[in-house]
């Protein structure tokens, strides 16, 4: 039986493949809630907002709510919720720029 390469450029590329069959086997399978919920709080995967029905990004995807727990959008979808994410984060900072903090003898517009 033939020994398996030693080389290191072999080696990256064994590697390389196993991450990508790893990283493909997560992005087909539904993500438990509580497993997407961790992952907020360590701060490893992000909502567009801090609205209900909010997408999660997370591993280069974003990821939508279902009844199975979360499900990551193709490449298509995650694209064009990335321009809408760039929109909502531009337009929330203009807004929040025209308000002021409550307090004594102010207030919001």
């Amino acid at each position: 039986m033939a020994e398996p390469s030693t080389e290191p450029s072999a080696w990256a590329s064994r590697m390389h493949s196993l991450r990508d069959s790893a990283q493909q086997r997560v992005l087909t399978a539904p993500m438990p809630v509580p497993a997407m919920e961790q992952l907020m709080a360590n701060g490893k995967a992000d909502a567009m907002g801090p609205f209900e029905g909010s997408p999660i990004r997370y591993m280069n995807r974003w990821w939508r709510k279902t009844e199975q727990g979360w499900v990551a959008l193709d490449e298509s979808a995650t694209s064009q919720l990335d321009l809408q994410a760039e929109r909502y984060q531009a337009a929330t900072a203009a807004g929040s720029r025209g308000k002021r903090t409550p307090g004594a003898g102010t207030t919001l517009r």
